[in-house]
């Protein structure tokens, strides 16, 4: 009797030891980044410690969807543009969601979210995404992507 429950804790604590580390394995290489876009350019900025650098260049956007539906009675401009970030340590490739809705004097606001779909130099092999929120004003544009990079 001894024995079989000498045995079950045993494997109790194995099986604790292994949950814990696969739960700590991808979620600890995950590093928290921030993308500031404005205009044509942007910098982006690490927000915790990992391999990504900090780097900036040159954004763009292109192959934009165009759909239109009420939401709670107001009116919603749906976008899936993708997003190419040139920098000076290499290109990410972003696949957007965005929502836009207008506000006064020519200004229009959006949030939505953006997932890694090809890179380079550096950032090869990166997955991940996140958040987006922006402002478009008669001036020019400004936005901000916020989320997780990591080694596929």
């Amino acid at each position: 009797m001894r024995a079989k429950l000498t045995a079950v804790a045993v494997f109790a604590a194995v099986t604790a030891i292994v949950a814990a580390a696969a739960a700590a394995g991808p979620s600890a290489t995950k590093q928290r980044v921030a993308i500031e876009h404005n205009g044509s350019s942007f910098v982006l900025t690490p927000l915790t410690p990992g391999a990504v650098k900090a780097d900036s260049g040159t954004a763009s956007f292109c192959c934009w969807s165009d759909r239109h539906t009420i939401r709670d009675g107001q009116a919603v401009e749906i976008n899936d543009p993708q997003m190419t970030l040139s920098g000076k340590r290499g290109t990410l490739v972003a696949q957007n969601r965005i929502a836009w809705v207008d506000v006064p004097d020519g200004w229009s606001i959006f949030t939505g979210t953006w997932k890694v779909v090809r890179a380079t130099g550096q950032y090869a092999r990166l997955v991940g995404g996140g958040r987006a929120a922006g402002v478009e004003s008669p001036g020019g544009e400004k936005a901000r992507f916020e989320g997780f990079l990591h080694r596929k």
